[in-house]
């Protein structure tokens, strides 16, 4: 006599067959905290479903020097701000910006990087748009001018101000930054505001044509952010110790802390 599989179990082995079966890059199989990253090459990226960049290397560095064992998953910005917000388990995410909005609901570690100062990315049939502009605060106060950005991202303290206090024409878009060259291209924006180590890959995974773009510098501009690891506020006091004593031994801080004037 043959056994017969009711309906419910044929469902539910093929909900099983059919989920995902790896979504956490593991360091560990019982990891002490779960890492979200950015798809922003070249700091961070998943190459053929691996975490890659300079700064996820760096960061995976940091934390076996620190002894914390690790899982690693790209996530959109909005979903690790709704996540660092929400604060239901020890989270991590590699690169952020510190500011005082997002030090209200999120802890930082010591800086990790300083990007190169920031670049104007436009097109070159478009870089006479600007050429009366040698500051940007002009730029942003240039109404034919518009802005594109990615949600949830910040260019520093200084440039968030600046901007709020010199409202630009800006499009903002929830999806990854690689979309905005195709919109510049497009002509339903002017320009981006990017670090100029970004470009090469940005253009790259935008699938454009790097011939067509040119990387305009405001006298104005200031020396490039420091990048932090940014944790939930769950996250132990004993956690972001070792954290940061491990990038104490990996960085120079006196350099990261006091960078060349623009």
């Amino acid at each position: 006599m043959k056994a017969r599989l009711g309906p419910g179990l044929v469902l539910g082995l093929l909900l099983v067959l059919l989920a995902p079966i790896f979504v956490w890059a593991l360091d560990s199989a019982e990891p002490d905290i779960k890492v979200a990253y950015l798809e922003r090459p070249p700091y961070y990226w998943t190459d053929n479903g691996q975490p890659r960049g300079f700064l996820l290397e760096l960061t995976q560095r940091i934390f076996r020097l620190a002894g914390i064992r690790t899982a690693y998953a790209p996530a959109p910005p909005n979903r690790i701000i709704a996540d660092l917000r929400e604060d239901r388990e020890p989270i991590c995410s590699i690169g952020w910006f510190r500011n005082p909005e997002r030090e209200r609901y999120a802890r930082f570690s010591l800086p990790i990087y300083r990007d190169k100062q920031l670049v104007i990315l436009t097109t070159k049939d478009r870089a006479a748009n600007f050429r009366n502009h040698d500051r940007l605060q002009d730029v942003f106060s240039d109404p034919s001018l518009v802005l594109a950005q990615v949600a949830s991202f910040s260019f520093g303290e200084t440039v968030d101000g600046l901007l709020e206090k010199t409202p630009a024409r800006s499009l903002t878009v929830s999806s990854g930054q690689s979309v905005l060259p195709r919109l510049i291209l497009e002509g339903r924006v002017a320009y981006m505001l990017v670090a100029p180590e970004e470009v090469p890959t940005l253009l790259q995974s935008a699938n454009v044509d790097p011939g067509l773009f040119v990387q305009l510098t405001m006298r104005d501009t200031p020396a490039g952010n420091l990048r932090h690891l940014i944790f939930s506020a769950r996250v132990s006091e004993d956690m972001l110790r070792k954290v940061n004593a491990a990038i104490k031994v990996l960085t120079d801080q006196e350099a990261l802390l006091s960078p060349e004037q623009p």
